[in-house]
């Protein structure tokens, strides 16, 4: 599959630079002496420079969920799968089981930014900068998934600029900006405690300073 979408994306561009290489040398060769083929050309250019954007931006989620998945580096001792199949969840693009049991679903996107919206009922839980919304929500589906495999959710912005996680109280989700140890800490970090209400909550201890201790050798746990 990863080959036929490079084959796939390598034979538009190269269509693309086509259509602006045969564009621009028909207007300049005829530019002054047949003044429909030289606009001709300039739209050929034209539609090669759109079809090279277009490419390029239906691409770009693809490599930054690939350069995401190939940065992980859980322990061994956790059950780590990729494009799991949940029924009423569809597909996740990271699971995770910790070796205490604790799952997690990961959503992969290539915002650089992220924050929380105002709670208005219908609208998006996350913004992007300077709070304009998400083309497509990635949070509901998510959460859907979360849910149905009885999971936090966690949205993972590995191109966010400034390292730091995002949670909101009485949500099932954790928001995390940065590469793939801000990741790792908060899914170590996270821990799950029970409420006064007998559910159950997610905490996020402070960042230890101190080196930890090598954790013994346990079997992963079987992803279902």
């Amino acid at each position: 599959m990863r080959n036929n979408n490079f084959a796939s994306w390598l034979g538009q561009m190269l269509l693309g630079f086509a259509f602006i290489l045969g564009g621009l040398e028909a207007a300049r060769i005829t530019w002054g002496s047949w003044w429909e083929m030289a606009a001709a050309g300039g739209v050929a250019a034209l539609i090669g420079l759109a079809l090279i954007a277009h490419t390029e931006i239906r691409e770009r989620p693809r490599r930054v969920l690939r350069k995401a998945r190939r940065a992980l580096n859980l322990p061994t001792q956790w059950a780590v799968k990729f494009d799991k199949k949940v029924p009423q969840g569809g597909v996740i693009p990271v699971a995770v089981i910790r070796s205490d049991g604790v799952r997690f679903v990961i959503d992969i996107q290539g915002f650089n930014d992220a924050g929380w919206n105002d709670p208005i009922e219908g609208e998006s839980l996350l913004v992007g900068p300077r709070g304009k919304k998400f083309k497509n929500d990635p949070v509901a589906p998510l959460i859907q998934a979360a849910t149905a495999w009885g999971a936090t959710a966690i949205l993972w912005l590995p191109e966010a600029k400034h390292p730091r996680n995002l949670r909101q109280q009485g949500c099932n989700l954790i928001v995390v900006l940065g590469g793939a140890r801000e990741l790792k800490h908060v899914l170590r970090g996270a821990e799950i405690v029970p409420k006064h209400d007998a559910t159950l909550e997610m905490t996020m201890p402070p960042k230890r300073t101190s080196k930890p201790r090598k954790a013994e050798v346990e079997s992963a746990p079987e992803m279902v």
